[in-house]
């Protein structure tokens, strides 16, 4: 595995090794230089596939170009590495199998759902004991951060660096549940906008709190105030959810979500 040193070199194994008919799961195109320059893209080529690899704060993000499923990669000293594959339908088995020869294991599934303003549920009356606002300092961000990072896989479960707590701050992009009196926190959601479309990033519920309609409470609040003004009932919500958490996904089925038939299977190594 070797460090790409500029944009020609990855154009360049981008040109040999996609071919048409190849298995590829090569989504960083637009991010390529960007990761060149912050030394972060790898690759690790040979005569028919070609792997790259993308330094994260915690382990890498393998990408592929797949020709020849005979031909085996020396992957024996790469470790905390995950590979994500995108699919629709049945899931992506060929692309799978092979990389389990290369000594990954299956990990989760995520499914994605989405919904416009209009097809979701009114909220409920909520327990007065959950109360929902925007954190208001760094310190509730870095908890509401710690949260994310603990609750979910630390390779595939898009860990969030301390560097970013600060801009999360100053965009108001985390949500803080507390009990009553806010001597209690109970949880948190941290959303991203893409576009015109908001996007749940991650939810967490403290174990302690869970059960008691927080998650629920915080989504309902997220809907709430990105509604826009202008479009009201067809604003836009999205969210990825892993389909082995039974009750985040009734939650967000019993809220209208839908799921748009558009899946990850993440692979572990």
């Amino acid at each position: 595995m070797k460090k790409v040193d500029n944009f020609s070199e990855y154009q360049a194994i981008v040109g040999k090794y996609g071919q048409k008919g190849c298995l590829s799961n090569d989504y960083i195109q637009q991010e390529a230089v960007d990761l060149i320059l912050h030394d972060a893209l790898y690759v690790d080529c040979y005569e028919k596939n070609a792997f790259l690899f993308v330094k994260k704060e915690i382990g890498m993000r393998m990408y592929y170009y797949i020709n020849d499923l005979t031909e085996n990669a020396d992957f024996c000293n790469i470790h905390d590495v995950v590979v994500e594959i995108l699919f629709r339908g049945e899931i992506p088995n060929t692309e799978i199998e092979y990389l389990t020869k290369q000594g990954f294991r299956i990990n989760l599934i995520r499914d994605q759902y989405a919904a416009m303003y209009k097809d979701l549920a009114e909220n409920s009356t909520l327990t007065s004991e959950v109360k929902v606002e925007e954190a208001k300092s760094y310190t509730a961000v870095e908890t509401a951060c710690k949260l994310f990072n603990d609750s979910f896989d630390k390779l595939s479960g898009d860990f969030i660096p301390a560097s970013e707590y600060q801009n999360l701050l100053d965009t108001g992009s985390i949500l803080i549940a507390w009990n009553a009196d806010k001597t209690s926190f109970l949880g948190a959601l941290h959303q991203v906008k893409e576009g015109a479309v908001n996007v749940i990033g991650h939810v967490a519920v403290m174990e302690h709190a869970r059960g008691k309609g927080v998650g629920k409470a915080l989504v309902d609040a997220f809907v709430e105030r990105n509604k826009d003004p202008e479009k009201k009932e067809k604003t836009r919500y999205q969210l990825w959810v892993q389909r082995q958490n039974e009750s985040a996904v009734k939650m967000y089925q019993n809220k209208g979500f839908k799921y748009i038939n558009k899946s990850t299977i993440s692979l572990i190594k």
